[in-house]
């Protein structure tokens, strides 16, 4: 996810150089030094007495106003607060180094309400992968398209934050001398802070780690799940949050042995956080008698969808703006009746350099049709279907029909994350409900799944004898392939597991440096057909084994 997003940043970056090489005595990457401080800073200008420091981010705003950056006591916001902290310590470095000049701190962002006009801007924006001596890969992009046309029709707004970095700056000046006391050895009681949102996710976590970064800072491993994966713990009622910080203050660690009254009463919380504790104390996966009703209430044929769709700060084809959605694929697996011994499966994936969602929206009505239930995992679907019809409203090409089949789409969807959260557990999900884990949970324990012929091809074992999770057969040898005819660290070098990895694959397939490879396009094609085919089918493993476990409770 981290190198996709990196990626769109240095798209930014290459139109921001495009736009402000007018001015050429701008300087990029350029080291600000002053003692034992070094910032190193976007883009550079010295105009006369003045100096402006650009920070470039391929973060989205709604306009150049300054007070998005302020909540409304005048603090500054905390989404903003890591960009601002960046760009003030390069204004408290370069005041010490250029005393007598006025400093000026700018953001570069991208604006999400401007409608671009250049055509494929995408595709002219080429990124390429340098070796450093010290084998770092260093990214580089760089635009090759009109520049004089992109500077007189560009989406990206500048907007002066000195006001912020005044706000910020004796924060700054404290906490980077701090930093400087810590290097020196000078501040040994720091230790690194335990917590729900900061230590759940470590990279430093497993039980295959040696050494194990999580244990050294948590103590030894204890026995059954850990406090920390309480599902939705960070977002707790204040008097969950403090029993969590007791307890861990006295290394009183194990789930089993948190108190039920501190799990609060939220509708969308609570009920997943007491069926996780019930699975712990049991061992064993626990499912709530009021899904067989809502299982019931469905209403066949059951469609079985997922999506994959972008949203990336550089646009497609002209007429869209920075971050308008783009949905490029979608399965359906479809149940007709009850009694149907047929799984069907359908798939649509663009493969052209347009404007696909009249497309996708016209494939996808005559695949799910107008009866039956829509069966998703999360709202995805919901909001991306929300967006394609408001994008074909404005620009005028939302016919009644389509509008009526909408909202009626919209009414038949069924959640099952949310059936999921409120009715079932599994001990070997953690607490997590994204489908990933269910899927892994529900595959590695249920044999009657892996001998059912809808399923068989997902059928693997590990070398320890476990079932593997269906997810890891996607990395498959012809994968191998790409990685033959790819060496610039392209995105299908690893399979495509995730959908971050079905983005950068469809981009680089349709836009990268690569699009005119035929055989590598044929390789992500299907690799990023198997992804999505996989996301409908587990829906439909998960539902089976639902209905396998209520048959059994009977």
């Amino acid at each position: 996810m981290l190198k996709f997003f990196a990626e769109g940043g240095y798209m930014i970056e290459a139109l921001a150089h495009a736009v402000m090489r007018s001015n050429p005595d701008v300087e990029f990457e350029k080291d600000l030094l002053f003692e034992r401080y070094n910032a190193r800073v976007d883009a550079f200008e010295m105009i006369g007495d003045r100096i402006v420091l650009t920070e470039i981010k391929a973060k989205g705003v709604d306009s150049g106003d300054l007070g998005q950056f302020f909540k409304s006591n005048g603090e500054v916001r905390s989404d903003w607060l890591d960009y601002l902290l960046d760009i003030t310590f390069q204004v408290m470095v370069a005041e010490s180094q250029y005393p007598d000049k006025e400093i000026i701190p700018q953001l570069c962002l991208v604006n999400k309400n401007k409608t671009v006009s250049i055509d494929a801007i995408y595709s002219k924006i080429n990124v390429s992968v340098d070796q450093a001596d010290q084998g770092f890969a260093t990214p580089h992009a760089v635009y090759t398209g009109d520049v004089t046309a992109l500077r007189a029709n560009h989406f990206l707004e500048f907007i002066n934050v000195r006001e912020c970095v005044d706000k910020l700056m004796e924060q700054v000046r404290i906490k980077a001398s701090e930093l400087v006391q810590f290097l020196d050895g000078q501040l040994p009681s720091l230790r690194p802070q335990l917590g729900v949102s900061l230590c759940k996710n470590c990279e430093y976590r497993g039980k295959s780690l040696a050494p194990n970064g999580f244990n050294e800072c948590w103590g030894e491993e204890i026995t059954g799940a850990h406090i920390i994966d309480l599902y939705a713990a960070g977002s707790g009622a204040k008097e969950l949050k403090e029993e969590m910080t007791r307890r861990i203050e006295n290394q009183q660690l194990r789930l089993v042995d948190f108190p039920e009254e501190f799990l609060g009463n939220s509708a969308s919380h609570s009920p997943a956080r007491r069926n996780q504790m019930r699975a712990a104390q049991s061992g064993d996966e626990f499912m709530d008698g009021d899904l067989n009703s809502k299982l019931e209430n469905l209403k066949f044929p059951l469609h079985f969808i997922d999506f994959e769709a972008s949203r990336i700060p550089v646009p497609y084809v002209a007429g869209m703006k920075p971050y308008e959605i783009v949905a490029f694929q979608f399965s359906c697996h479809s149940l007709l009746t009850p009694d149907s011994s047929e799984l069907l499966h359908n798939e649509w994936l663009n493969l052209n350099d347009v404007y696909p969602n009249e497309e996708f929206l016209r494939e996808l009505q005559r695949i799910v049709g107008n009866t039956g239930s829509i069966l998703v995992w999360s709202h995805y679907e919901n909001s991306t279907v929300k967006s394609i019809r408001d994008q074909l409203e404005i620009r005028d090409l939302l016919t009644e029909d389509v509008a009526l089949w909408i909202a009626e789409f919209e009414n038949r969807i069924v959640d099952l994350l949310k059936l999921s959260m409120a009715n079932y557990c599994h001990p070997k999900m953690n607490g997590s409900h994204s489908i990933k884990k269910v899927l892994d949970a529900v595959w590695a324990t249920a044999p009657h799944l892996w001998s059912d012929p809808w399923f068989a091809k997902y059928y693997q074992f590990a070398e320890d004898g476990r079932a593997v999770d269906p997810y890891r057969t996607l990395l498959i040898p012809d994968l191998e392939l790409a990685k033959n005819l790819v060496d610039t660290g392209d995105s299908v070098e690893d399979g495509v597991t995730d959908g971050v990895g079905a983005m950068r694959a469809y981009q680089d397939m349709l836009y990268g440096l690569n699009r005119d490879n035929l055989e590598l396009r044929q390789t992500m094609k299907a690799a990023l057909l198997r992804y999505c085919e996989l996301d409908t089918a587990a829906m439909v493993i998960i539902w089976k084994h639902w209905h396998h476990l209520l048959r059994g409770s009977q």
